[in-house]
C-alpha cells in the first residue's frame, strides 16, 4: 500500500469537497486519483471516508474563505429545488438559506400549507429519505415536521391554517442570483498541524448554550476550559488526557443529537487510542457516577480510572466565575508538552 499517494488522494478529494466540485466522498475520491495517477490503483489505495474528512478539518481553516461561499450556492439551490417541487403547498425558506451559513450542520427549514401524508409522499417519490420528528407543540395536531439528511439537513414544517413567513420562491432565487456558484481556483499546499484542527473544532462551542439547570457557568466552550484546568491539577503531565479534556464535548458544535462519533470522526488519526477511548468511555463514567451502575465495557477497560476521572472533572468543571486561560494557550500548553518531556530526560 502506497501510503504517500493514499494521503495525497484523501487531501486533493477533501479540497474537491470543500470547493464544492464534488458533492459525495466516492466521487471526489475517484476523481482526485485520476488526477493525481493516471494508472488504475488497487483498492488498499484508495482512502476511506474518516481519511477525506479529516483532511477536510485540516485544510478548512485555510479555505475557508474559499469554502462559504459555494456551499452557500448550494445549499440555496437544494433549497430552491424543494420549494419547486412543494410549489403547490406555498412553500416559504427560512434557517441557513437565508443568512448563507455554511458551517458544519446548518439546517435549512421550509414552511408548507399541507398535510404531512401528502408532503412525505411527494418527497419519496423525489428520492428523496423523509424522517418524520415531533413537532414541538403536541396539542396542534396540524403542525408536523419532517426531515432531511441528504444533502444537506432539512426540516420542513406543516403550518395548518397560518400563512408561513420566509423567503418565497421568487425572493430565493433573487437571493441564489447574487450567491457565488463556485469559489476562485485558489491552489495552496498549506496544511494546518492538528492542533490547528483541534483549535477549529473546539472554538465554535464558544456559540453553543447549555441546559442552564446542569451548567450554570455558561457556554460549552467555557466548561471545556474549566475541565481542562481542573485536568491540569491532577494530569499536568499527560498529553493525551489533557487533550480528552479539551475535545471531550467538541462534537457538540458538530452534530449534538451524536457528540461522541461526531468529534471522533472529526479528528480520525489525529489523536492516540488512548484519548479516543476517553472521549468514547466519558459518557458511559458520567452514567456509572450518576448511577452507580458500571457497565462491562467501562469495567473491563484500562482506562477505567481515568475515564472516571474525565467524568468527574466534567461533573465539576460547572462554576460560574471560574478563571480559565484562552483556547490557545491550552492548545499551546499541551502541544508544548513533548518538548518539555525531551529537555527533561536529557541527550
Amino acid at each position: 500500500m502506497d501510503e504517500s499517494l493514499r494521503q495525497q488522494i484523501a487531501t486533493e478529494a477533501a479540497r474537491l469537497l470543500l470547493r464544492g466540485k464534488e458533492h459525495d466522498f466516492t466521487a471526489a475520491r475517484k476523481r482526485a486519483a485520476r488526477w493525481l495517477k493516471r494508472r488504475k490503483l488497487r483498492r488498499e489505495d484508495m482512502p476511506s471516508n474518516a481519511e477525506v474528512q479529516v483532511q477536510m478539518y485540516a485544510l478548512s481553516g485555510v479555505m475557508a474563505s474559499e469554502r462559504d461561499p459555494a456551499v452557500a450556492w448550494q445549499m440555496r439551490h437544494f433549497a430552491g429545488q424543494l420549494m419547486d417541487l412543494l410549489a403547490d403547498f406555498q412553500p416559504r425558506a427560512q434557517g441557513a438559506v437565508l443568512d448563507g451559513c455554511a458551517t458544519l450542520g446548518a439546517e435549512i427549514a421550509l414552511t408548507v400549507l399541507a398535510p404531512r401524508d401528502v408532503i412525505s409522499g411527494r418527497l419519496k417519490a423525489a428520492g428523496l429519505t423523509v424522517r418524520t420528528v415531533p413537532a414541538a407543540d403536541t396539542s396542534d395536531t396540524s403542525l408536523w415536521q419532517l426531515q432531511l439528511v441528504r444533502p444537506f439537513p432539512t426540516l420542513i414544517e406543516g403550518r395548518g391554517g397560518d400563512t408561513p413567513s420566509g423567503l418565497s420562491r421568487e425572493q430565493l432565487r433573487e437571493l441564489l442570483q447574487s450567491t457565488p456558484s463556485a469559489a476562485p481556483e485558489i491552489p495552496t499546499d498549506e496544511h494546518p498541524d492538528a492542533f490547528s484542527v483541534f483549535e477549529m473544532l473546539i472554538e465554535p462551542l464558544a456559540r453553543v448554550a447549555l441546559d442552564p439547570d446542569y451548567h450554570p457557568e455558561g457556554d460549552a466552550l467555557y466548561h471545556t476550559l474549566q475541565v481542562f484546568e481542573l485536568g491540569l491539577q491532577e494530569r499536568p503531565y499527560d498529553e493525551e488526557f489533557l487533550l480528552a479534556c479539551l475535545l471531550h464535548d467538541a462534537g457538540l458544535a458538530i452534530n449534538p443529537k451524536h457528540p461522541v462519533l461526531s468529534v471522533i470522526d472529526a479528528v480520525g488519526t489525529l489523536i492516540t487510542d488512548r484519548t479516543r477511548e476517553l472521549i468514547e468511555l466519558r459518557p458511559v463514567a458520567s452514567e456509572y457516577l450518576r448511577t452507580g451502575t458500571c457497565p462491562q465495557r467501562l469495567r473491563k477497560s484500562e482506562e477505567f480510572e481515568d475515564a472516571v476521572l474525565l467524568a468527574r472533572l466534567d461533573r465539576a468543571g460547572r462554576v460560574p466565575g471560574t478563571p480559565v486561560r484562552a483556547l490557545a494557550e491550552a492548545l499551546d500548553f499541551i502541544r508544548n508538552l513533548a518538548t518539555e518531556w525531551d529537555e527533561d530526560e536529557g541527550p
